[in-house]
């Protein structure tokens, strides 16, 4: 279920400073029961964006799709996928940095082509 499936049937959200168990159970674990209503904007753009990239993982290069699954889906840290794959904790970072790009620019272009016509 996502936020704006529980957002939108609670007849609170235009009010709300609460974090409510059904958003609470959304959030990754390492932000569980440490922020507040105001941080709720960030943390759905930043959401989004990971659905994004998992959506979109297919454009991307053999070792960013295969980095990108280790830490998206797979929820490894850095060091462990450098363990795994061999290369320095910085060359993941690389690779998740040009992922991200490389999937923005892609929907920054997807979405002015829309625009277009």
């Amino acid at each position: 279920m996502s936020t704006t499936r529980v957002c939108a049937t609670c007849l609170g959200r235009s009010t709300c400073t609460a974090i409510c168990a059904e958003v609470e159970a959304l959030l990754p674990s390492m932000e569980a029961g440490r922020i507040d209503h105001e941080d709720l904007p960030r943390l759905w753009r930043g959401m989004m964006f990971t659905r994004a990239i998992l959506d979109h993982e297919s454009i991307l290069a053999g070792r960013q799709r295969e980095v990108v699954r280790l830490y998206y889906r797979e929820q490894k840290e850095q060091k462990e996928i450098a363990a795994l794959l061999g290369v320095t904790q910085q060359a993941v970072n690389d690779a998740l940095e040009r992922a991200r790009a490389r999937i923005g620019g892609f929907l920054k272009g997807a979405r002015k082509r829309r625009a277009r016509g």
